[in-house]
């Protein structure tokens, strides 16, 4: 009795050099085009790192391979002359100069008393200068100066303190 061996042929392509399955997220490299020459490198790997992407081996961002993404795209570095960054401060800057809480700048903006924007979530605020000296701002600024905060709540009747489920 005689058992022929029996044989699959397969073809398949080899990688050509420098080829490899390991790609950075579509997603990660559009928010590095909409970051890029406005922000430093390590900005913005925080930024990927806060919105949860990795880099092409599953690694989380550095300074190095966002710089090493940009080369490899062709994009500008960051540019502290930048015209589209000048007039504009990020959070921590606004609260340095209106003499708060960063809590209170994140509450300002959350609440749309103060103006501000981000290019993605998670990425630095861009607060034009301006926006600090607008009404609204310091009416709410000088309230929390003069210990005056709108978030002290009062109950209806002083008397009576009602608790929940009771």
């Amino acid at each position: 009795m005689c058992i022929r061996d029996r044989h699959t042929e397969l073809h398949i392509t080899k990688p050509k050099t420098g080829e490899h399955g390991h790609k950075t997220a579509a997603e990660a490299v559009e928010v590095v085009k909409q970051m890029v020459g406005q922000y430093p490198d390590d900005v913005i790997a925080g930024t990927l790192n806060r919105l949860g992407f990795s880099t092409g081996y599953g690694n989380t961002w550095k300074k190095h391979l966002v710089c090493s993404l940009r080369s490899k795209l062709d994009l500008p570095a960051y540019d502290p002359n930048n015209k589209q960054a000048q007039g504009t401060l990020t959070a921590e800057q606004a609260a340095e100069q209106l003499g708060v809480s960063m809590r209170t700048v994140r509450e300002l903006l959350r609440t749309n008393v103060l103006a501000g924007k981000q290019v993605v979530k998670f990425a630095p605020w861009q607060i034009p200068t301006a926006a600090l000296n607008a009404n609204p701002v310091v009416e709410r600024i000088q309230r929390i100066h003069n210990g005056k905060h709108q978030r002290i709540l009062r109950a209806p009747n002083e008397d009576t303190l009602r608790l929940p489920g009771m």
